[in-house]
Parts: C-alpha cells; structure tokens; sequence
C-alpha cells in the first residue's frame, strides 16, 4: 500500500503548524516554502484538514493556518484519514464495513483495523517531540 503525498505534506504542515501552536499563526507562503509544495496542492490539503477540524485558517495581515486543537489530541490517524479517504485499502472494507461475504474480506478487515490503531496510538504531540523515531 502507497500513500499519497498529500498524506506526506499533510503530516509536515501539521507538524509545522504544531510547533507554532497556539501562539503564531504559518502563512501559506512560509508551508509551501518549507514543505516545497506548490500553493494550489497546499491549499486543497489544508482546506480537507480544516473540513475535519484540524486546522483553522485566519485571513489578514497577521492571518495565516493554525492547528484547531492542541497537538496532544490531533492522533496522526485523523490526519492519516483525513487525507487518505478514511483508509478504506480495498472498496468493500473500511469505515463502511459493508462486505462480508467474500472469503478475503477478513484479511483486509484485519489490515484496517491494525493500520488505524497504529495510526490513532501517534499523536501530533509525540511526532513534534521526537518520541516516534
């Protein structure tokens, strides 16, 4: 399974925004400089982020994104979902759970569930203060 970049992106720009919260707003100028992603990307990244309440976008001259909450209650699941389409790995099996019948659907459930429980045990919080390497 690959991930998209928009995943990669995401997940430098929270970490980016999680090392400014709560005091100083990133300009979307300084995240596509860091980041060394173009405005238009960035842009739909961050608008799917602030879509689940992760991040915020304030306008004007001290405007600029922040994180929505404190980085310790942002899970890098909710990232990771955010930006992945809930992580559904194969179209039968995810948040929906519709398929039951087909003799592989076990595997793939089991994969889900694993992936997002490594994923929701990650917080923002502890990727900013190097506690995953």
């Amino acid at each position: 399974m690959k991930l998209s970049s928009k995943t990669h992106y995401g997940l430098m720009a929270c970490h980016i925004l999680g090392c400014n919260y709560p005091d100083k707003p990133v300009s979307a100028t300084a995240l596509e400089s860091r980041i060394s992603v173009s405005g238009k990307y960035l842009e739909k990244i961050m608008r799917m982020l602030s879509s689940r309440g992760i991040v915020t976008a304030n306008r004007g001259v001290n405007g600029g994104y922040m994180l929505a909450k404190p980085p310790e209650s942002i899970s890098i699941g909710d990232i990771v979902r955010t930006l992945e389409d809930d992580m559904e790995i194969i179209e039968c099996v995810g948040s929906s759970g519709k398929c039951k019948c087909c003799p592989t659907s076990g595997v793939w459930k089991k994969l889900y569930e694993q992936i997002n429980s490594v994923l929701d045990g990650m917080t923002l919080k502890q990727m900013i203060d190097g506690e995953l390497s």
